[in-house]
C-alpha cells in the first residue's frame, strides 16, 4: 500500500473522504481521529509486536480498531499529513505527570506550521490530550472545559499544558530538534516492552469526543463532561463489551481476561 492510498483508507475511516485536502482539513482531522480511534495500551499488555511501518499502523488502528498510543497513533498521523503537504515535523517529547523532572523521550508529536506559526499536532496523549491543534507561544485553544496552550517556560524548551481547575498542569516538554525513525524505535521499544513501562503494567483505553472525554483505566471508566464527572467500576466479565461498545476498541474475551492485572 502506498501513502495515498493509505490517506485515503484513513480519510474514508474518519468519514472525510469527500473534504477537500489542505491545510484547512487539519483540525477536523485531529478532532474526528481523537472521536474515532482510541487510545489503548492493548498491545503492550498483551505482548503484541507492534511494528511501526505505516501499513501495520493503519492495519491495527483503523482496520481491526485494536488502538494504539503516541508512536502509533501520531506515526500514522504524520504520514497522512505528509501526503497532504503539511510537512509534519516529528519531535519527541518528555512526559511530565509523574513528577520526574527530567524523563526519557517516550513520547512523539508532530508540528505542522499553520499560518506563519508552529502547532503541535498530536493525537496520541490520550484521555488528557488535546483535541485540536495548538500553537506555539502561549495562545489558549480548547473550549471552556478541555483549554491548552504551548509555553516556552525555558529557552528553546516549550511545555504542553492543560487548564485543570483553574491552573495549567505541564502534560509534556519537546524540544524543536531533529529527530528520526530510529529515534522513535527506542523510545517506543522501551513504552511496550520494559518492565517497568507504565503501558505494560496498566491497561488504559480513551476516546475524546465533542461533549465528554470516556477513558479506562484498569477496572475505573470515567465519562468526563462539561457538567460533571462519572465514575464507575468495570467487572472483568463486562469489560469486552464496554471495549467494544463504548470505545470502538475490539479485542476477544481470552484478550480482554489479559488485559487487566489480577486483583489483590
Amino acid at each position: 500500500m502506498d501513502r495515498s492510498e493509505l490517506t485515503t483508507a484513513y480519510l474514508a475511516a474518519l468519514g472525510l473522504d469527500g473534504a477537500e485536502r489542505g491545510p484547512g482539513l487539519l483540525p477536523e482531522v485531529v478532532r474526528r481521529h481523537v472521536a474515532t480511534l482510541a487510545f489503548t495500551s492493548v498491545g503492550p499488555r498483551l505482548g503484541d509486536p507492534l511494528p511501526l511501518a505505516p501499513e501495520e499502523l493503519l492495519d491495527r488502528i483503523v482496520v481491526r480498531r485494536r488502538g494504539g498510543y503516541c508512536f502509533e497513533h501520531n506515526g500514522l498521523v504524520h504520514e497522512v499529513l505528509d501526503e497532504l503537504g503539511l510537512r509534519p515535523r516529528l519531535c519527541l517529547g518528555r512526559v511530565l505527570l509523574s513528577g520526574n523532572p527530567h524523563p526519557g523521550l517516550t513520547h512523539r508529536i508532530n508540528v505542522v506550521e499553520l499560518d506563519g506559526t508552529p502547532h503541535v499536532v498530536d493525537v496520541g496523549f490520550g484521555a488528557p490530550g488535546p483535541h485540536l491543534p495548538v500553537p506555539l507561544g502561549g495562545a489558549v485553544v480548547g473550549s471552556s472545559w478541555r483549554s491548552f496552550r504551548v509555553v516556552e517556560l525555558r529557552p528553546e524548551h516549550w511545555t504542553m499544558q492543560k487548564l485543570e481547575d483553574g491552573d495549567w498542569t505541564s502534560l509534556y516538554r519537546f524540544e524543536l530538534l531533529e529527530y528520526g525513525q530510529s529515534d522513535c524505535e527506542i523510545g517506543h521499544f522501551w513504552s511496550h516492552r520494559h518492565p517497568s513501562a507504565s503501558f505494560v503494567n496498566r491497561f488504559v483505553a480513551s476516546l475524546i469526543l465533542d461533549d465528554e472525554v470516556r477513558s479506562l483505566q484498569d477496572r475505573e471508566y470515567r465519562v468526563v463532561r462539561a457538567t460533571g464527572e462519572q465514575r464507575r467500576s468495570v467487572p472483568d466479565h463486562e469489560l469486552r463489551d464496554l471495549l467494544a461498545d463504548e470505545l470502538d476498541v475490539r479485542v476477544t474475551e481470552e484478550e480482554a481476561a489479559r488485559l487487566l492485572p489480577p486483583l489483590r
